[in-house]
């Protein structure tokens, strides 16, 4: 069974462009959450990196931390502003990748569905003779319900031509299946 991505090379790259995106993020969010963690358990005093420098000081770890979960919540916008936009890609192309696996599974669905249709013929003529056993059996005032209930109602009417069976062989035909 072929997958998408092995069928269009658009969708291919285009997921493993998600997969790049999505570990950014997860590393992006798990560094912000652990500089805000940080943060929160330094006690020292905090001094703005443009008054430190000012006063000749090195800017404090956690201004500088701080800092950095500032631009870390900017990459994190833009990663999932860059997600969106992927995964309407991924959208668009996966409509051309899902023809291309049909193509390259077209001939294995047709013998699939050939031998579904053959099975059903060899059903639908059981289905039709076990009626009619049961048509006989009912002309002649037979009650055959001690035999058990065996009809398969789900099958609908076998003489009708309404049937599921035929419904399903009706459709194969029309989606242009030689059966």
């Amino acid at each position: 069974m072929p997958t998408l991505e092995e069928c269009s090379d658009v969708y291919a790259v285009l997921k493993t462009k998600k997969a790049e995106i999505n570990s950014g993020m997860s590393a992006a969010v798990a560094e912000r959450r652990g500089l805000e963690k940080a943060i929160a358990a330094d006690t020292s005093r905090e001094v703005r990196p443009a008054i430190a420098e000012l006063l000749g000081d090195a800017p404090s770890g956690k201004a500088l931390s701080r800092k950095r979960v500032a631009e870390l919540k900017q990459l994190e916008g833009d990663l999932e502003a860059a997600q969106r936009i992927v995964d309407q890609r991924i959208s668009d192309a996966h409509t051309e990748a899902s023809r291309a696996a049909c193509a390259a599974v077209r001939p294995e669905f047709a013998n699939r569905v050939v031998a579904m249709v053959e099975a059903m013929k060899v059903l639908d003529a059981a289905h039709q003779s076990f009626e009619d056993l049961c048509r006989d059996l009912e002309a002649e005032d037979i009650r055959y319900g001690t035999l058990g209930q065996m009809k398969p109602f789900f099958l609908g009417d076998a003489k009708d031509g309404s049937g599921r069976i035929a419904n399903y062989l009706k459709e194969a035909r029309e989606a242009g299946y030689a059966i």
